[in-house]
């Protein structure tokens, strides 16, 4: 029997740039609000100090809370992919056991464990190793013969038998 590759993050690439992109949108309405602020109609333009410290914060806000998004996911991608690159990976093969899955609204973390290793991902965090539940989709389940290749805890690859 051979393997099927479900997951890998050198083919999915920098796949959190969606949560990235939030922070843009209010960048632009932070920059929106700070160049038209003092035409607006009502308490906008009556109050142009209150008005124009809150469209300022607001949009320096969004950039500080981007550039810490970007960093922080950027950063993990970086690493997986660079471990991948320069084969700095480990990899553990068999079946998969002790497996606890996420309930469908739920926020808990899904876990399973191979032989001695143990892994943990949830679909709510983001990150750019493997995190599909199975209640969402994922192709976990107990008694599942898998291969999984892993940096730290974080599941670059994931392999099941065919």
């Amino acid at each position: 029997m051979s393997y099927r590759v479900v997951f890998d993050a050198a083919e999915e690439g920098y796949s959190t740039w969606p949560f990235v992109s939030v922070g843009l949108v209010f960048i632009l309405i932070g920059v929106g609000l700070v160049l038209v602020r003092r035409r607006m109609p009502g308490w906008w333009g009556n109050h142009p100090k209150v008005s124009s410290t809150f469209a300022f914060f607001f949009a320096g806000f969004a950039v500080l809370w981007t550039s810490i998004a970007f960093l922080g996911t950027y950063s993990e991608y970086s690493k997986i992919s660079s471990a991948q690159e320069e084969g700095r990976v480990e990899v553990v093969e068999g079946t998969v056991r002790d497996f606890i899955p996420m309930p469908y609204a739920g926020h808990a973390m899904e876990r399973f464990c191979i032989q001695s290793k143990c892994f943990e991902y949830s679909d709510y965090d983001v990150t750019s190793g493997f995190n599909n539940t199975s209640s969402h989709g994922g192709p976990i389940r107990e008694g599942l013969p898998v291969r999984v290749t892993f940096v730290g805890g974080t599941i670059v690859k994931l392999e099941v038998k065919e």
